[in-house]
């Protein structure tokens, strides 16, 4: 959290800003001010070489955005800036073409790291409207970019290049500081690219990758109640800080090749879009995001034959309570699979004779519930102590779904928790259904994949948990009753 504050520092560069604002006053002094309290709240430190008026203009000198985690700081430098007085009550703000960064750690226990990056951007056009307690920026740039210059690990250097461009670019910020700051932003590009080169110091073989994305937006918010100390996110988030950020890209693609002696990997992917979401509270923590029309094509020097694999979507999504709290708060999670395609050569590497069915395989599984946390999880020192977090007071699984090779197993259920005892004790069920099943069985006997003992022993599991619904269709109930015990179909099983 504290490096993404730091990169902040240069959003003044990067213009992760701009939009249009009622008419009012303000001045090149008012928005520097504004720009030492933003930072300053955020936990970081301000210092300049130089800073003094040349006409409208506010000049300032090698600034320096400064913060400090335990083992470690990070430090971000812009050469120039320039804040000037365009006489109709707004100011213009032109910055150094390139700005440094430098993150520096050397924790107690585990590798020290010394990296050194670079943000550059062309044509930057940024204005600033407004009032100096609501004040609104206005940014395009035809280029922005960030490069990854060196990187040091426990004092050997590591042979890693990465750069990332965004072409076409422009953005709405808006920054509010009445009883504490309100910051909200908009971003678009129309297109991206990035590079990689890197080389293991071990001489374990080089990769590069290269790719591009087309159109990208993003949007965020972040609420900063005067007086939390940012330097303890737990802190903050119980005195009513929250975030929250969505981004968003379509189509893309990539190429990566690997080379270690005669070991060889190429590959090439493509995507057809997607986002991610994240959200930050007292009241939890969600992190979630899709892809769509995901290709994979690749040849390996270990493996006799291409890979290939379209999947039609990838999602997941999770969220946790994150403060302790006498009530239950609720959470999720899911992760889903759909429509994964393998090309032949692959299906006939272990059914040369094609007797599974080839359909796309797809797995999902989507839990809710509601949970009631016993410490403050992102608290590290009631964290450290506890040996459990919380307790679940009750669980959904809203969709179960796998299918693959001619068979589909789905279900869907909910149970209570009674948590007085030693042991949690579920109350409810789960209705599951499997079609195909027996069908696959007999299929994996024929190919010699399964032994027949083995597909025996699994016919009679399946008789003793499951009845019989149709043509080679099973169904079973489990439930779970407040005795302790658990029953499949009426019949007691513990």
């Amino acid at each position: 959290m504290t490096r993404l504050n730091t990169f902040a520092a240069i959003g003044l560069a990067a213009g992760i800003a701009a939009g249009t604002a009622a008419r009012a006053d303000v001045t090149a002094d008012e928005v520097w001010q504004d720009w030492l309290g933003y930072y300053t709240a955020l936990g970081q430190t301000v210092t300049t070489a130089s800073q003094g008026r040349q006409g409208d203009t506010l000049v300032i000198a090698d600034a320096v955005f400064a913060s400090t985690v335990e083992g470690g700081n990070v430090t971000v430098t812009v050469a120039d800036i320039r804040l000037r007085e365009t006489g109709d009550g707004r100011v213009e703000v032109t910055l150094s073409n390139r700005v440094p960064i430098r993150i520096r750690s050397k924790p107690s226990s585990g590798e020290s790291l010394d990296a050194t990056m670079t943000f550059s951007q062309s044509g930057l056009n940024m204005v600033i409207s407004g009032s100096p307690g609501d004040m609104v920026y206005a940014m395009t740039a035809p280029r922005i970019g960030f490069d990854v210059d060196g990187l040091t690990v426990d004092d050997e250097a590591v042979d890693l290049k990465l750069a990332i461009a965004l072409a076409d670019n422009a953005g709405s910020y808006s920054m509010k500081t009445a009883g504490g700051r309100d910051v909200a932003s908009q971003f678009t590009a129309a297109s991206g690219t990035f590079e990689v080169a890197a080389s293991d110091p071990d001489g374990g073989g080089d990769l590069t990758a290269s790719g591009r994305f087309g159109a990208v937006q993003g949007s965020s918010r972040a609420v900063l109640p005067e007086g939390v100390n940012m330097a303890d996110l737990n802190a903050a988030l119980q005195g009513g800080m929250r975030a929250e950020a969505a981004f968003g890209y379509a189509d893309g693609s990539y190429r990566m090749a690997f080379r270690d002696g005669d070991e060889t990997v190429d590959a090439t992917s493509s995507v057809a879009g997607g986002e991610v979401r994240f959200a930050m509270s007292k009241d939890g923590l969600s992190y979630g995001g899709e892809g769509r029309e995901s290709r994979l094509s690749m040849t390996a020097s270990a493996l006799p034959v291409p890979i290939e694999a379209t999947v039609a979507r990838t999602a997941f999504n999770m969220m946790l309570p994150v403060s302790r709290s006498d009530t239950a708060a609720p959470f999720a999670a899911m992760v889903a699979v759909v429509d994964l395609a393998l090309s032949d050569g692959i299906w006939n590497l272990f059914d040369p004779g094609a007797q599974l069915p080839r359909d796309p395989a797809t797995l999902i599984i989507d839990l809710s519930g509601a949970a009631r946390m016993l410490i403050d999880v992102l608290d590290p020192v009631t964290a450290g102590r506890a040996e459990l977090p919380g307790e679940i007071e009750a669980l959904s699984l809203n969709q179960l779904k796998l299918s693959a090779a001619g068979a589909e197993l789905s279900g869907q259920g909910a149970a209570t928790f009674d948590n007085s005892g030693p042991v949690p004790v579920p109350d409810g069920a789960i209705d599951l259904r499997l079609v195909g099943g027996n069908g696959l069985i007999d299929r994996l006997v024929a190919m010699g994949l399964l032994p027949e003992e083995q597909a025996m022993g699994a016919r009679m599991m399946l008789g003793l948990f499951a009845v019989v619904a149709g043509d080679d269709t099973l169904t079973s109930r489990i439930e779970f009753r407040p005795d302790g015990g658990i029953y499949a179909n009426g019949q007691r099983i513990r």
